[in-house]
């Protein structure tokens, strides 16, 4: 009696090792997105000039907790995010700073991207004018805060303290509860 022993072939291997690399890549990529705390983090300081004319810097919104949020204004998710700082920006009002970064500027991705142009101050403003609040700071990334603060994505949310220390980080959009939850600790 003849005994048959069966190998694999060569494209059942190939598929095992490619499905194998997806399931890897997913969790890994699953995982950056995922909302974080981080402790004694400076923040980086960085240089922007607002939609308005202003020059503002770290040290601009020192002894008050800031949002930064960076967005573009042609993300759909974008909007949801809005509404969620806008509620909390209501929820604390005076005792939060919220920075709108515009990381789709022509100094980050050239005249165009994935298809989509370069966004203007005035894109950002009128971003803002309808799905924003008119207390929020906004300025394009002229000066690379979105490397600075290593943000991979857009709709991406960022918590510092009043003393300069990240205390969240969001790659995407976070929604509301987690916004909330990181400025409740550092909003006492």
């Amino acid at each position: 009696m003849t005994k048959i022993t069966s190998t694999p072939s060569k494209s059942k291997t190939t598929t095992i090792i490619v499905v194998t690399i997806l399931v890897i890549s997913l969790a890994v990529a699953g995982s950056t997105k995922q909302a974080y705390s981080l402790n004694n983090n400076n923040a980086a300081d960085f240089n922007l000039k607002t939609v308005d004319g202003k020059q503002i810097s770290l040290e601009s919104f020192k002894g008050k907790p800031l949002v930064l949020w960076f967005m573009a204004a042609w993300c759909p998710s974008c909007v949801g995010q809005a509404a969620a700082i806008k509620q909390v920006s209501s929820e604390y009002g005076n005792k939060l700073n919220v920075l709108v970064i515009d990381l789709w500027a022509p100094q980050n991705i050239g005249q165009s991207a994935q298809g989509l142009g370069a966004e203007s101050a005035n894109d950002l403003q009128a971003f803002v004018v309808k799905n924003g609040s008119p207390q929020w700071n906004a300025a394009l990334d002229t000066g690379r805060v979105t490397i600075k603060y290593g943000i991979t994505q857009v709709d991406s949310t960022v918590v510092i303290d009043g003393n300069g220390n990240i205390v969240f980080k969001n790659l995407g959009p976070s929604g509301y509860q987690p916004l909330k939850d990181a400025l409740a600790k550092v909003l006492i």
